[in-house]
């Protein structure tokens, strides 16, 4: 399964050279296990310690293998338990370590390396030093390849190892990490009593995901059941002076593991964990089995919930399946994207799902493709927010291509496929689950959403005129950008009686379709359900002018700060359209005057006649014509 378009091949071969590049020496080995043993210092901001590294020659006759450190990290030694001191060599960021012996294919072997140094000397560190009333505060962001700079690995995300972490800090601090807590010993270094904390990760995890957050904590524990009788300790390690605020924002997510879990399959580390451990990181880091969140994010409101909900499904899609390299970091980070919006439609619905996803439709924000470009320096190129918001909208457009039941057997089964879990996946890895399970290619979709950097612009009219036995509708699409996309685009048309839902497949640059229908065409709705990433336009036509008069449900619903409200006039006719609250009383007068047949846009800020905002809540909005009263409901959520 391919990519067929000729951009989509060119970026997806290309990934295999990075920015910046692995040497070939580092597709000859693989890593099967660190034991990351540091101590560091948040007077001094230095670490000293070492790292024993397992790995597998993948070639015959393997001499040396070469590792990633940067130069702020001066090397003291390198040993192999049997062989004693080994050799070694630096040139930039690769350390180069000779093995004393050839190795052959599948054989195993062990280097460990003494270091020290000041990671925060580096260029785009990934270790930091803050505090938090008067306390320490030391944490790790690594993502993406800033490993390197406090501890030497073999920095890329497609070689995931077990790790045994031992983490040294003043004994004053609690150091938390991945995976299962083993114990704690007290230790001396740079002459003051320090206590060394053992932490365990069993599962295969990427360099970018091992993490240190150290400070003192105090801890809220929860349980997640996940099956009969079968539980999984939740536990968040939080600032004392926030631990009120956190018990409430915090306490959504074993929930949240619940739903995910219903949705994507059981959460993937339940014999390990789940939390998080707060740090001055202004958003959330998903390090496996504990996210870093952002000490400002806890507020006691629940204000940044989907920031949590958005970390908590990276544990399957970022963490479990990691992208193999970051041109395909859409598979990490759009994946995340969208469960937002899941997550919110589970809470409210439909409704909600719609008023998300608009929210996530921000073009000035995205730059360049879905795939990135595998020759660019810049680490922060690949976390570009078209990998997030535009990424979740080629989800949400899937789904609706492939129909619901399709879309979440193809997330799940694609969560459960022993070929990527705990393992890594590129683009086309998931294209092939999804076509799979939809029994055609989707390169038409995937070639034109994950390459393409054009804005699909619709413009459309429809006409209707009586015929023998009833009334037919015409409907005219065209694609204003300068290549046609094809998708289907939803049309939803409504009489006095019913509401007719059609779907035609839209591939060239003008197309032209007709329903036939019973009884007159009241009003006609594209794409009522917001299933797709464009601007579409309604052309203004002579006969635009409604059969009778209609008031349409209001857009987005419920809403935050505005909406928009249609109705359709099919004579010249005084109008009123007021805003009412529950008890009745007038909040907004948005139209108030004579107009002639049409129809009509308006848009409510959600502000009362005397310009403050309107109060969350439920609202009736009421159009009055000389013929007409019609009344419909909708929902303000602040």
């Amino acid at each position: 399964h391919r990519l067929k378009g000729g951009r989509a091949n060119r970026l997806v071969e290309g990934a295999r050279y990075l920015a910046p590049q692995p040497t070939p020496n580092q597709l000859d080995y693989d890593v099967l296990h660190y034991d990351l043993d540091v101590a560091v210092n948040p007077s001094t901001q230095m670490v000293e310690g070492s790292v024993s590294i397992t790995f597998k020659s993948l070639v015959s006759d393997l001499s040396s293998i070469d590792l990633n450190a940067v130069p702020v990290l001066t090397i003291t030694n390198a040993t192999n338990s049997s062989l004693g001191a080994l050799s070694w060599s630096r040139t930039g960021d690769v350390l180069t370590v000779e093995l004393g012996v050839l190795l052959m294919t599948g054989q195993e072997f062990q280097v460990e390396i003494d270091y020290e140094g000041h990671p925060t000397g580096s260029t785009n560190t990934g270790l930091f030093f803050s505090s938090y009333n008067n306390n320490p505060v030391i944490y790790s962001l690594s993502e993406p390849w800033s490993a390197r700079t406090w501890w030497p690995c073999k920095d890329y995300p497609d070689d995931k190892a077990t790790f045994d972490l031992y983490l040294a800090v003043p004994d004053t601090l609690f150091a938390a990490s991945n995976g299962n807590f083993v114990g704690s010993t007290f230790e001396t270094h740079w002459s003051a009593p320090y206590k060394k904390y053992h932490w365990r990760e069993s599962h295969p995890m990427t360099t970018y995901l091992a993490s240190i957050t150290a400070t003192v904590y105090d801890t809220l524990s929860d349980r997640f059941v996940y099956a009969p009788e079968e539980t999984m300790k939740v536990t968040h390690y939080v600032y004392p002076a926030l631990i009120d605020e956190a018990r409430e924002d915090l306490n959504i997510t074993v929930p949240v593991l619940q739903f995910f879990s219903s949705i994507y399959g059981t959460y993937p580390f339940t014999d390990e964990k789940y939390g998080v451990a707060l740090c001055p990181i202004g958003g959330g880091m998903e390090h496996q089995t504990l996210t870093s969140y952002g000490a400002n994010l806890i507020r006691g409101d629940h204000y940044y919930d989907w920031i949590l909900v958005h970390e908590t499904s990276h544990q399957w899609f970022g963490d479990m399946i990691t992208c193999k390299d970051w041109t395909h970091i859409w598979l990490n980070e759009g994946f995340a994207s969208y469960s937002e919006a899941l997550w919110m439609e589970h809470k409210g619905g439909p409704a909600a799902l719609r008023s998300y996803m608009d929210g996530k439709d921000n073009p000035s924000r995205w730059h360049g493709p879905i795939l990135r470009d595998p020759d660019n320096s810049d680490p922060w190129y690949y976390f570009d927010n078209v990998v997030y918001n535009k990424a979740a909208w080629v989800l949400h457009m899937l789904r609706h291509v492939v129909g619901d039941s399709t879309f979440f057997d193809i997330m799940k089964d694609y969560a459960s496929d022993a070929r990527y879990r705990y393992s890594t996946a590129e683009t086309n890895d998931f294209v092939g689950v999804c076509e799979d399970h939809y029994g055609s290619s989707l390169s038409w979709f995937f070639d034109e959403w994950l390459t393409r950097t054009d804005r699909l612009t619709y413009q459309w009219t429809d006409t209707s005129y009586p015929v023998q036995g009833g009334y037919n509708v015409t409907i005219t699409v065209d694609q204003l950008q300068d290549s046609p996309y094809t998708m289907p685009i939803d049309f939803m048309i409504t009489t006095a009686s019913s509401e007719i839902d059609t779907t035609f497949w839209i591939s060239s640059r003008h197309e032209e379709r007709h329903v036939h229908l019973s009884e007159a065409p009241v009003d006609v709705e594209f794409d009522p359900g917001h299933w797709i990433l464009c601007d579409a336009t309604k052309a203004v036509t002579a006969s635009e002018t409604p059969n009778a008069v209609f008031l349409a449900q209001n857009f987005p619903n419920p809403f935050n700060p505005s909406t928009t409200i249609r109705f359709g006039l099919n004579e010249t006719q005084p109008v009123t359209l007021d805003i009412f609250d529950v008890n009745g009383r007038l909040v907004k007068r948005l139209v108030n005057e004579s107009r002639n047949a049409g129809t009509y846009t308006i848009t409510w800020n959600g502000r009362n006649t005397k310009g403050v905002p309107a109060a969350t809540g439920l609202y009736f909005y009421r159009l009055e014509t000389g013929s007409e009263t019609l009344t419909r409901k909708m929902i303000l959520l602040r």
